[in-house]
């Protein structure tokens, strides 16, 4: 999974506002670079489709996708945050305990919820315990990893906050499809990408999920084939994912 076109022109003005003159921005570190330097205190684990990652070890992704979910007492699942080879996940404990970061407010928020990882395919991940993590926190290139992970995990979550809030279900829908597809025809969609998961992570009751995906596939916006969904026609969906156009009303 890979950021749309226009994922990656919102990341390059945010660069732009955010830069100060003269301030050099090191680049992330490239995954090789980080599997070797985290193999020295990390055990690599390879773990299947549907499994519950445990919060006691930070985790890093060499394949794979991996979310942040919240499941209600009812066993509702939400998919919060999607992580992608090269991300870092599972150390807010880490950095809670060395910065000592009082957490009471968000633990009465998420009375009724629980926070879980859960693989969406199968992953390689590198496991390491929070012990280890914390001892090498401000080595390179973990110190840059961890940067990035709270940056990236904070802009994710502002992302996400400002479509469920102010966008049309159809927009929020498209937008998700243009950033998971694949950006090489035949576009496919992943498979874990239900209609479930989609009305999970925008707030979407999954029967509204189910009618504008109805409404792509009849104007040919999206397909079916051999049992996986791919988009026939990926203009027209940034078009409605960026609301140059818009669907037939009855969507």
């Amino acid at each position: 999974m890979k950021s749309s076109s226009l994922s990656i022109s919102n990341l390059q003005a945010g660069k732009a506002l955010f830069s100060l003159p003269g301030a050099a921005i090191a680049p992330p570190p490239d995954m090789e670079t980080c599997r070797r330097h985290l193999m020295q205190f990390s055990r690599e684990i390879s773990v299947p489709r549907g499994s519950k990652l445990m919060m006691d070890k930070v985790h890093y992704v060499l394949e794979g996708v991996v979310t942040l979910t919240a499941v209600s007492a009812t066993g509702n699942r939400h998919a919060l945050v999607y992580f992608e080879p090269g991300d870092l996940l599972g150390f807010t404990p880490s950095v809670n305990h060395v910065y000592s970061i009082p957490h009471e407010a968000f633990d009465f928020l998420l009375f009724n919820e629980s926070l879980a990882m859960f693989t969406k395919a199968p992953c390689r991940l590198l496991s390491i315990e929070h012990s280890e993590f914390i001892r090498h926190m401000d080595e390179e290139p973990v110190k840059n990893l961890l940067m990035c992970g709270l940056a990236g995990n904070l802009l994710k979550v502002i992302v996400q906050f400002v479509n469920n809030c102010t966008l049309p279900a159809t927009v929020r829908v498209c937008r998700m499809l243009s950033v998971f597809m694949e950006k090489e025809p035949p576009y496919t969609l992943p498979r874990y990408l239900t209609h479930t998961e989609i009305a999970g992570h925008l707030s979407l009751h999954v029967m509204t999920v189910t009618k504008i995906f109805q409404t792509l596939r009849r104007e040919g916006i999206l397909g079916r084939e051999r049992g996986k969904t791919f988009v026939k026609d990926p203009e027209k969906l940034m078009s409605l994912a960026s609301q140059q156009s818009l669907l037939p009303h009855r969507a």
